[in-house]
């Protein structure tokens, strides 16, 4: 009997306050009807829309530049890298992100050059293509001493687009050029210099110097 009572009451109570809510939205509504004429409006029904300029043809060195991004791009990949660790209390395995860089594609074997700094410290990593197909990778050399690391993956070979290759030999202070990366996975990324010197020297994450 106890339990049956007290849904009356409830019941009750919200009989009795209905008329006053419904009074209150009433109100309310009153009040933003009032409201609604002060208003400005959304858009100007006069408004018309400007006419486009025409962008106009590009210059050569652009158009050699969106061509070089176009060949060169599906040659750049994605690199993510974990460490994989065993837990304490299970002896189950996990693995834990580790880092993100770029690589490139250098033949239709399968073989992406990347830095050596990218994969450092890390036991696992996946390749992710232009196409956004990715594969785990297996370490195949390092060479810490030039910040270099090749890693091999088993895709098929029409998913592969070697990097074209070229030389630095005849390289000259003035000359363009340029970085194209995916160190998020997002998507290829373009970035344009010149040639500020030759034989400089930089420091390896080992304290190793790159000479030339």
């Amino acid at each position: 009997m106890e339990h049956i009572g007290k849904p009356a009451a409830t019941g009750s109570y919200l009989g009795q306050r209905l008329p006053w809510l419904l009074l209150l939205l009433l109100l309310a509504a009153l009040v933003v009807r009032s409201w609604l004429p002060s208003l400005a409006p959304l858009g100007d029904p006069e408004a018309q829309p400007r006419p486009i300029t025409p962008r106009g043809d590009l210059a050569a060195d652009e158009k050699s530049t969106i061509e070089l991004f176009r060949q060169a791009s599906p040659s750049v990949v994605h690199i993510a890298t974990a460490t994989v660790r065993r837990d304490v209390f299970s002896f189950n395995p996990y693995t834990i992100p580790h880092g993100t860089g770029t690589g490139f594609i250098w033949d239709a074997q399968g073989h992406v050059v990347t830095n050596y700094h990218v994969i450092e410290g890390a036991n696992a990593a996946r390749v992710t293509l232009s196409d956004h197909t990715y594969y785990d990778a297996a370490l195949v050399g390092i060479a810490p001493e030039q910040d270099l690391a090749v890693l091999k993956i088993d895709a098929p070979a029409a998913s592969l687009r070697p990097i074209m290759v070229g030389t630095s030999r005849d390289l000259e202070v003035g000359q363009k050029v340029f970085a194209i990366g995916n160190p998020f996975g997002l998507d290829q990324t373009l970035t344009t210099g010149v040639i500020s010197g030759l034989g400089r020297e930089i420091q390896t994450s080992q304290e190793r110097t790159i000479r030339g």
